[in-house]
């Protein structure tokens, strides 16, 4: 058990961004006392790692660690994403983070003017890594556990594929100015992306959070729809196994809206399916909006596997079953503790099939 202040916030730093232990708490112990560790950084920084939030929702490639992130180190003015190297576990071998990044992250418009990828985004090889920035801003996101000449590669193929689709190159036409085909993106309006990219740049930053849930199997995430009071709403379906049951999915909620770490959020509805025999209600749905007038609302559907559908996944491929059992976050009990005094969790309420909403 952690006793001292510092190896507490440490191993809360740990369970919020992933971050090995020594690294959390060299972080802790270079902060200032009592400080906040995961900060919300400038409107650029937020906007940028809204769209790479998106762009990294739904992988093309198999990957171990939710959304293939291994942690994230998050700064002020930037964020650092460390990705998962590449393994042998994937089904097909030419997968790599490399090409699939390259892909979904640097700006491509297609015939009739939509960007895909992150509008104003370039690619640059800094001290030896990748590091991705937003044309007339500060903002940026430095890519970890990538090869520069490997990424370098990655994007020259992505950009033959890409032009051989008709899609025009952003980065690649115009690398030091705003594309015409970027240009409405410039300049985002109040609704949408740019009015609740501190849920999804907060989600990002917090990407640890995930594995409390048990053992990660997979997670996609996706674009609802617009709000009738601005902003998006965002759907993530966490799949883990071993997990915890409404204990689990409750407490992942709770460390979410925990005051001082997690996100200004409220809970506004959930159904909770795990009184159900296994195979009846493997979904627990928790939505939570922002609080006050901060516009966005983030829907997690959290998914259990057990019984025959579990044993079929172990079955089918053990190797990766066991690499991923690896990778579940223990949570200590003090944390729980923790959790309950800011009466943000009561991990022993009773099960029905739905919540009142609060």
């Amino acid at each position: 058990m952690k006793s001292s202040v510092i190896e507490r916030r440490a191993e809360l730093f740990g369970l919020y961004t992933g971050l090995p232990w020594q690294s959390a708490r060299r972080r802790v112990e270079a902060a200032a006392p009592g400080s906040t560790l995961i900060l919300q950084p400038d409107a650029d920084q937020l906007l940028l790692e809204a769209r790479m939030m998106a762009a990294l929702a739904w992988r093309g490639i198999t990957t171990l660690y939710p959304w293939g992130i291994e942690y994230v180190d998050p700064r002020f003015d930037r964020l650092l994403i460390r990705f998962e190297a590449d393994h042998a576990e994937r089904p097909d071998p030419d997968e790599t983070q490399a090409l699939d990044l390259a892909e979904v992250l640097l700006p491509r418009a297609e015939e009739y003017g939509d960007v895909k990828g992150v509008p104003g985004a370039r690619s640059y090889i800094e001290d030896g890594q990748v590091v991705l920035r937003v044309l007339d801003t500060s903002a940026s996101v430095t890519l970890l556990g990538l090869d520069p000449e490997e990424w370098l590669r990655a994007v020259d193929i992505q950009d033959q594929r890409m032009a051989s689709y008709g899609m025009t190159l952003c980065h690649r036409d115009m690398p030091a100015q705003w594309h015409p085909a970027e240009r409405p993106y410039r300049r985002p309006g109040r609704r949408g992306t740019a009015a609740s990219a501190w849920l999804t740049s907060g989600l990002l930053r917090r990407v640890g959070l995930i594995r409390t849930l048990g053992v990660p199997l997979n997670v996609t995430g996706w674009f609802g729809h617009y709000e009738s009071a601005g902003g998006e709403r965002w759907i993530i379906d966490p799949t883990f196994a071993e997990g915890y049951g409404a204990v689990g999915h409750r407490r992942l909620m709770a460390l979410l809206a925990a005051p001082g770490w997690g996100l200004p959020v409220t809970t506004l509805d959930e159904h909770c399916n795990c009184h159900l025999p296994p195979g009846y209600g493997d979904q627990c749905i928790t939505v939570t909006g922002g609080i006050g007038d901060r516009p966005g609302v983030l829907e997690v559907r959290t998914i259990q596997r057990h019984g025959n559908r579990l044993k079929w996944i172990q079955e089918y491929d053990p190797t990766l079953y066991a690499a991923q059992q690896q990778l579940a976050l223990r949570v200590p009990a003090w944390v729980d503790r923790w959790l309950e005094r800011s009466g943000s969790f009561t991990p022993d309420v009773p099960l029905g099939a739905a919540a009142r909403p609060r």
